[in-house]
């Protein structure tokens, strides 16, 4: 009882009562130790200071995407509408990751109307991913792979009753829009793949639905392993067109009814924030996995005008530009290692940017950004 009545204050904004009700609701329940230090207190952090995120064992994973995660308002503001839009008995019952994800990214932002701490946990983000069938014991465990985890069960949350297709297929003569549920997140794009057949010219065309771009590395050069890259340059080879044989084609006139196809992809509907992973890992051919090293340049921002599938069609490439918001980093090996984040958050109306590594936060430069070695890339759209 004492949880709904505190939901529901704190998304009206009844910042006073909010407050009583918090603190009600920890004396009641009895949250551990690491939570109950949590509630608001005279020697509160900075303002200009981000709360650091406390490492469950090997949980770096989880606090670097999360840091990512809250450094893209688009999104933290679609999380708080959608559960703003709901009952306090269906985000209780039914939207327990999406709550917890909310809470976790208000407190580490310092946005959080009662909780203001250096560190919190996110044991209960983690408690909640597991009701769902998730295993996040396992010492393996990747910032890409939390993300995909972490976007499904908020989808799954979310758009519980709804149906929500994640492949669509148009032929020649079809529209190039695609529709989308309100509630889709703000990561949701769709590719488009376009089938243009050699023979007849048949042209078709599949959206598929996508969260985050898993953009691979060129063929490794054994002369140079340390190649110098930018995320531009590997969009437009991710993007690139390339030739398919042995097509079933509907409409060729061929006797056996196949032929080859040159394949398209495209940025069919673009999304208010734009993930990307590189991918790191790769295996030798004695069968090892190893880590990429490549330096992959990025800027801040990002013009992928030239890879939009209406911007192809019609021979206008407008610029469509995204703004860096953070860079999630793995140092080490492929077997091990720790990811950190850099990350924007906005101080006393600046935009500044800051280093963080578990518990530890700091205020970073952008020649430091600059000089990361990007395993995930996170952007919002600006124009």
């Amino acid at each position: 009882m004492l949880k709904s009545v505190l939901k529901h204050y704190w998304f009206t904004g009844a910042a006073t009562v909010a407050v009583v009700a918090s603190a009600a609701y920890f004396v009641a329940v009895g949250e551990p130790d690491s939570e109950r230090k949590t509630v608001k207190n005279p020697k509160s952090k900075p303002k200009n200071k981000l709360s650091g995120l406390i490492n469950e064992g090997n949980t770096c994973f989880i606090n670097a995407t999360l840091q990512a995660l809250a450094s893209c308002p688009i999104f933290f503001n679609w999380i708080d509408s959608v559960l703003t839009r709901k009952t306090s008995d269906i985000t209780e019952h039914y939207l327990r990751t999406t709550c917890s994800l909310n809470m976790t990214m208000a407190v580490i932002n310092n946005q959080h109307p009662t909780i203001d701490v250096h560190t919190f946990n996110s044991r209960q983000l983690i408690q909640s991913l597991e009701k769902h069938g998730w295993n996040l014991k396992s010492e393996e465990q990747d910032a890409h792979e939390f993300f995909n985890m972490l976007s499904t069960t908020i989808d799954e949350e979310i758009n519980k009753n709804n149906k929500i297709s994640k492949g669509i297929s148009i032929d020649e003569q079809a529209t190039t829009s695609v529709c989308q549920p309100n509630s889709s997140s703000p990561f949701r794009g769709y590719l488009a793949s376009q089938l243009c057949c050699l023979s007849c010219g048949h042209k078709s065309v599949r959206y598929d639905a996508f969260e985050c771009l898993s953009i691979p590395l060129p063929k490794l050069d054994v002369r140079n392993a340390f190649t110098m890259l930018n995320v531009e340059g590997l969009l437009k080879q991710f993007l690139a067109a390339e030739t398919v044989g042995e097509v079933q084609c509907d409409s060729c006139s061929l006797k056996n009814g196949k032929s080859v196809f040159l394949k398209q992809l495209s940025l069919g509907k673009l999304p208010q924030c734009l993930c990307l992973h590189i991918q790191r890992c790769d295996w030798t051919n004695a069968g090892q996995l190893t880590k990429r090293q490549d330096l992959v340049r990025f800027s801040e921002e990002l013009n992928v005008g030239n890879f939009v599938y209406t911007n192809r069609l019609s021979g206008n490439f407008k610029p469509v530009t995204y703004r860096l918001r953070a860079v999630v980093e793995h140092l080490g090996m492929a077997d091990s290692g720790h990811f950190v984040t850099f990350r924007r958050n906005i101080v006393d109306g600046r935009t500044r940017w800051f280093y963080t590594s578990d518990t530890f936060t700091r205020t970073a430069t952008f020649d430091e950004v600059l000089k990361s070695s990007p395993y995930m890339l996170f952007y919002e759209r600006c124009t």
